[in-house]
């Protein structure tokens, strides 16, 4: 979906309530609060008078007063849903990720409330991803994300920093299935126990083979799967036997790091890992901004209602 396609298809406030409350409850209604199906359609007249007021029900049963953003990522925003969905549709087609700054341009809005949109997508992203089984060749590798300590102003007082695993930046460690799906996340740790249980969660053991390179605390995984090893210091590739999918993976988190974030505070990192993954998972699929709506659309003990 595209920006000019988002234009058309919800050219107001009005055709995105429509779309999202026959995603949500079909033809019929629900109040989230109770369950209660005795619900009304606010007075069109009255909706007027107020501002933000359209496409409120209220409940006879519980007496509440109800949007179909209720309880969903949109819940509570005062920015016309419109911006919200241009903003999805961005993040979802930016390959490389989309910073506050870009989006505060495109949608004419302060920089807060566009890392507070591009937040919530993000969180939105980490909480509506299934749990993945990877199965088949497996690649797996961790990285470390983290800025570049600025030059000083002579050289003699220049140290370089620590690469790899002895530096301070963050851990990120994850998994690809060659052809198919990757789970990355913030690393608990890169012991050899640690690596084993984010490896024996994310991969079905029995049936695949893992790729990695010659860290050593991946040879506690050799015991409980078939385990090859490419050393990076002697060549790359060896047949089958590489890590360059789950590089390649990385190079996309990184560029984005790079060329529109800077930084990622820790507690945030998750989410940007998350919504890389998630763009990466759906890189195939035409339909991903549908299918985000319509996740972000489905609340626990809710109908799933199709679009």
């Amino acid at each position: 979906m595209n920006l000019i396609e988002v234009m058309e298809r919800f050219p107001d406030q009005e055709a995105c309530i429509a779309h999202l409350e026959r995603i949500r409850w079909g033809n019929k209604p629900v109040c989230p609060h109770c369950g209660s199906i005795e619900v009304a359609h606010k007075n069109e007249t009255q909706e007027k008078d107020k501002t933000g007021r359209t496409g409120r029900y209220n409940c006879h049963a519980c007496q509440a007063s109800f949007k179909v953003t209720c309880g969903t990522v949109f819940h509570g925003t005062k920015i016309p849903l419109q911006k919200w969905f241009v903003a999805i549709a961005l993040i979802l087609n930016a390959k490389k990720s989309l910073s506050s700054y870009q989006l505060s341009r495109d949608l004419q809005l302060n920089q807060k409330t566009a890392w507070y949109i591009l937040t919530r997508i993000r969180a939105e992203m980490a909480n509506k991803t299934n749990p993945i089984v990877l199965q088949g060749i497996i690649e797996a590798d961790e990285t470390y994300i983290g800025g570049k300590p600025r030059k000083p102003n002579k050289r003699e007082d220049f140290e370089p920093s620590k690469r790899g695993r002895g530096t301070d930046k963050t851990a990120v460690i994850g998994a690809v299935e060659r052809g198919g799906q990757v789970v990355a996340e913030v690393a608990k740790g890169l012991t050899g126990r640690a690596i084993l249980e984010f490896i024996r969660r994310v991969v079905n053991v029995r049936e695949s083979e893992l790729m990695t390179d010659e860290y050593h605390a991946y040879n506690a995984l050799s015991s409980q799967m078939k385990h090859e090893v490419i050393n990076h210091q002697v060549q790359f590739v060896d047949g089958d036997t590489h890590t360059n999918t789950i590089e390649g993976f990385w190079s996309l988190l990184k560029r984005a790091w790079y060329g529109q974030h800077h930084h990622y505070s820790v507690e945030y990192t998750p989410l940007y890992v998350a919504e890389r993954c998630y763009v990466y998972n759906n890189r195939h699929r035409e339909t991903i901004f549908w299918k985000f709506i319509r996740q972000s659309m489905i609340l626990p003990k809710e109908n799933n209602y199709s679009e």
